[in-house]
């Protein structure tokens, strides 16, 4: 197993040959950092390995990516199942930018929380990737409404 180092300003764990030169979550220098055991069994690990947190939080926005699914769906195949197909889309067309700007607005606050600033190393990654959702999001609903 890889040696484990802790963020002494934040305790962000990370592998020590993962580590660059700042804490990815807080910023902070490298000489920062203490090494770390972990207590949780490797059994339990694994499971908390899968990220299944992310995914279960993050659900409304995976649909995101289903609205244009379903769009190109309707496009293709407008005889089979067109009504409720459409219907479905209509709502998560609707929803799902608000969500998006919600789980966004949410980050940077937790962000701005947890590490008094939202211009860290892990944070700017999140923002970014939050941004390519919402314009995602903001294309699906358009063309969602806009082609009949």
């Amino acid at each position: 197993m890889a040696q484990l180092l802790r963020c002494k300003s934040c305790g962000y764990v990370i592998e020590e040959g993962k580590l660059g030169d700042v804490c990815p979550a807080c910023g902070v220098p490298r000489k920062m950092f203490e090494p770390w055991t972990d207590p949780v069994s490797p059994k339990r690990r694994r499971l908390l390995d899968l990220d299944l947190h992310p995914i279960v939080v993050h659900f409304p926005v995976a649909f995101t990516a289903s609205v244009l699914v379903v769009a190109v769906f309707v496009l293709a195949f407008p005889a089979v199942l067109a009504v409720v197909a459409q219907s479905v889309l209509y709502v998560f067309a609707a929803v799902l930018p608000v969500t998006v700007i919600a789980g966004l607005a949410s980050g940077l606050y937790d962000g701005k929380l947890r590490f008094r600033r939202v211009t860290t190393p892990l944070l700017k990654r999140k923002i970014r990737l939050a941004a390519a959702l919402l314009a995602f999001s903001l294309a699906a609903a358009v063309i969602t409404f806009v082609v009949p």
